[in-house]
């Protein structure tokens, strides 16, 4: 037998070895992941490496601590990997040519929105909760960024697409059997809760809110940048559609079911209008089927059973505004007005950490970072509206394509109401980085376009 061969059966055998030792010793299952990289390094460049691991961060982001090394729940793919891309991205990265001078706008903004929340820092009373948010700013901003560098082309975007329909799928599936079990994976927030509330799908995520904000955001996406030409692909994308809705409506909830009707509908219209017309005529009929009953009592209960929810968020918002006040709108600190708002409320209505979350991301901004704070995020917000209105108007063919940055524009303010905490959900973010990367590529090719007349 040659010196090379037995090399190679050493190296499996010796990887095989170490894997099953790392059931026993957690952390030894660190050395083939990093000789696993070390040999997968050895057919790639060091750029190809980069948009590599930046395509997997992305895809590890919707699992967290699903993803984690056995008996280390807080060591998990997505902060491993976070870090290593950071490195290769910086090794890698050339100039700025890539980025449009809106993009470049919009990017500005939102670093203007992080030095003022840096800023805030010292005089926050909880300093170790301020730095903690503020990297999560900084993440947010970074996601956004490597979005618009890595997605450059149509045919990147529908690969990251196509990947993240698998996570959808995933997701479908977790919730169906949640829905008829009552049992959860470990990272949900609904493994020690017992009654109706027990059935409430969460999939890959913390929370039902967080499931459905991720449906409402990425479903139209797939629908939309994945290409399908075979009967397989549209049955395929179909399927997707009446499994996430249906998810959504299991999750109870409100904010994201008008969302994802309204939006759906927008989408339908735009690529047909008699289809959109013959679905608004069939619907009454649909809905007498005795099959749909159970789903229409889902439905009611979703909106009429939510009475304490209700007041309490509006409870939280009023003492929000209460807090910014106090501030003199310069903000209480980053992070610090979650904290503050406990003295408001019991024990039974605060998280794990003894703080209180505010439900309307915007208000957060204000009572955390202060007035000048919110202008520049604001700003931000505003001018993506803006660029993606302009986008869907100059194109005069009016696809489909063009109208999906619009609509998670406008989506976004009314998903933070849904969503507990806004920052360090980072499917946010790179639904945000993905509809600037569309913009930017519409941006550069006119920039092009201009300099060649």
């Amino acid at each position: 037998m040659d010196r090379p061969l037995i090399l190679k059966i050493a190296y499996v055998l010796s990887f095989l070895i170490t894997l099953v030792l790392s059931l026993f010793y957690p952390l030894l299952i660190i050395v083939p992941l990093l000789v696993g990289l070390l040999v997968f390094s050895c057919f790639f460049t060091l750029k190809q490496l980069a948009e590599l691991t930046w395509f997997m961060l992305i895809i590890a982001s919707f699992f967290g601590s699903i993803l984690s090394v056995p008996g280390f729940e807080s060591l998990f793919l997505y902060r491993v990997l976070l870090p290593v891309q950071v490195i290769l991205f910086l090794l890698t990265w050339s100039n700025w040519s890539w980025m449009s001078k809106r993009t470049r706008v919009m990017l500005l903004l939102l670093v203007g929105w992080l030095i003022t929340a840096i800023i805030t820092i010292s005089w926050a009373e909880y300093q170790g909760v301020a730095f903690r948010n503020v990297y999560f700013i900084m993440e947010a901003i970074y996601l956004v960024f490597t979005a618009v560098y890595y997605l450059k082309t149509e045919k990147k975007i529908e690969g990251l697409i196509k990947a993240i329909s698998i996570v959808i799928v995933v997701n479908i599936g977790i919730g169906l059997y949640e829905i008829n079990t009552g049992l959860h994976l470990k990272k949900s927030g609904l493994t020690d809760i017992i009654g109706n509330a027990q059935f409430l799908p969460s999939g890959t995520f913390f929370n039902p809110n967080d499931l459905a904000s991720f449906l409402v955001l990425f479903l139209p996406m797939t629908l939309v940048y994945m290409k399908s030409k075979s009967i397989i692909g549209k049955l395929y994308k179909l399927l997707l559609a009446i499994g996430s809705v249906y998810i959504i409506i299991a999750t109870q909830s409100r904010i994201a079911l008008i969302l994802i009707i309204v939006i759906l509908f927008f989408l339908l219209l735009r690529y047909s209008w008699k289809w959109a017309v013959l679905v608004l005529l069939c619907v009454p009929l649909f809905l007498q089927l005795p099959s749909m009953q159970e789903t229409i009592g889902q439905v009611n209960q979703t909106y009429t059973d939510k009475t304490n929810s209700t007041d309490l968020r509006l409870d939280i918002t009023k003492y929000t505004w209460q807090t910014a006040k106090d501030s003199y709108f310069l903000g209480v600190g980053s992070g610090n007005v979650q904290i503050k708002l406990a003295q408001y409320f019991p024990a039974d209505e605060q998280n794990s950490d003894g703080a209180v979350s505010v439900h309307n991301f915007l208000l957060e901004v204000l009572a955390n970072y202060g007035l000048l704070s919110l202008l520049f995020f604001l700003s931000f917000l505003l001018y993506l509206f803006y660029q993606s209105w302009y986008y869907w108007l100059k194109n005069k063919a009016k696809a489909v394509k063009y109208l999906i940055p619009l609509l998670i524009s406008i989506a976004f303010p009314f998903i933070t109401f849904a969503s507990s905490t806004t920052l360090e959900k980072s499917y946010i973010w790179i639904s945000f980085g993905i509809i600037l990367a569309v913009l930017n590529q519409y941006d550069k090719r006119m920039e092009t376009k201009n300099e060649t007349i």
